[in-house]
């Protein structure tokens, strides 16, 4: 439906003279300018026509672009396209009765045009060609467009996100971590309660695998462990929350193939013993024993530290209590105070050469 515009007043030169025109019919009626002649000069005048006027997308958010396009048609014995004319495309916003220039687009050899224009409210677009000394002028169709607002949304982001240990053996556990935050209006602030999904990518390849999911707790944290199995990159995502634009990160682990471990000999801690039994309370307790280990079938005397542990009566844990180290021999000798019944032990964790051992348990009770 064509709609009604203010009447303008234009002059148009032909020839030497110039012809004044009266108000348009364009602006109330629709019709394009023609400008005043005889009979003779109308009759030669070409009739014209817009045809396929369109305007998309018919729904955008305020301030993108849509496309104007159409196709301007000449009749010369014959309708066809009319290029190298000035188009013009105007825009009748809602609640109003005017139609606005926004653009002027010159047509193709064919009479086709197209442009791309900003939308920023919602209204009727058109093309309008008008008069010439050559050609009577023409309107398009309109075609609506509407606008929208879009949401006003607030930022997340994820800070402080890493990946360890970086190298990690094939088969070793990697840790992710990070801090999801959302913008406050006192600034960046944790945000609880929001799920992560913790992703993984091998190199070389383009799939994404999930591998799991996390909350955040009341400082925004969250994490996951994963065990490694090839280099890649592990990506932290927030898919968004009501309101809240969702955000992710992105980091590379590098993952190697496990160093074979060194050949190693079996060792024993033996002759283990805790003296006297009993012992009264807060008096030193003396612990002795050998450190061995095996070497060519046979048991030889070792140099190095031992741990000394407790148990209290009653506990299921058991409690480091100091470090002694053994002679050239493999003796162990050293002292610590009694103050509650229980069982003790030395431990030799083992090292690059031997595997470690833990000596028999010895009870002693503790009077006062």
């Amino acid at each position: 439906m064509l709609q009604r515009t203010r009447s303008i007043a234009v002059v148009v030169a032909i020839g030497a003279g110039a012809l004044a025109l009266a108000p348009s019919a364009t602006a109330a009626t629709g019709t394009a300018l023609v400008p005043a002649a005889s009979s003779a000069e109308v009759a030669a005048l070409l009739d014209t026509k817009i045809v396929d006027f369109d305007a998309t997308p018919d729904l955008v958010d305020k301030g993108d672009k849509i496309e104007v396009s159409g196709r301007l048609l000449q009749d010369d014995k014959g309708w066809k396209g009319y290029g190298g004319q000035d188009v013009k495309i105007t825009l009748r916003a809602k609640d109003t009765d005017a139609y606005q220039h926004i653009v002027t687009i010159k047509t193709n050899s064919d009479g086709s045009f197209k442009a791309t224009v900003k939308a920023e409210v919602t209204g009727w677009w058109r093309a309008e060609f008008f008069a010439t000394s050559a050609a009577r002028g023409s309107v398009s169709d309109t075609d609506r467009v509407d606008v929208k607002t879009p949401p006003k949304f607030v930022y997340s982001r994820i800070v402080d996100y890493r990946a360890w240990p970086d190298p990690v053996d094939k088969g070793d556990t990697v840790h992710v971590r990070g801090v999801l935050q959302v913008d406050t209006d006192k600034g960046w602030d944790g945000y609880k309660g929001q799920k992560v999904h913790v992703l993984f990518r091998a190199d070389g390849s383009s799939r994404w695998e999930h591998v799991a999911s996390d909350w955040t707790d009341h400082h925004g944290r969250f994490g996951v462990n994963a065990e490694a199995r090839t280099s890649g990159h592990w990506k932290a995502v927030f898919e968004g929350a009501k309101g809240v634009k969702g955000t992710d990160r992105t980091l590379h682990v590098a993952v190697r193939e496990p160093e074979p471990e060194p050949e190693r000999a079996d060792s024993r801690v033996a002759k283990f013993n805790a003296s006297p039994e009993p012992v009264r309370y807060g008096r030193h307790l003396k612990f002795t024993g050998k450190l061995q280990v095996r070497d060519d079938g046979s048991w030889d005397g070792y140099r190095s530290k031992v741990g000394l542990y407790f148990k209290p009566k009653g506990s299921h844990k058991w409690y480091y209590v100091k470090t002694a180290w053994s002679n050239d021999d493999g003796k162990l000798y050293t002292k610590a105070k009694a103050y509650k019944s229980g069982y003790w032990k030395f431990v030799f964790k083992g090292d690059d050469d031997f595997y470690g051992d833990t000596s028999r348990i010895d009870y002693v009770r503790v009077k006062r």
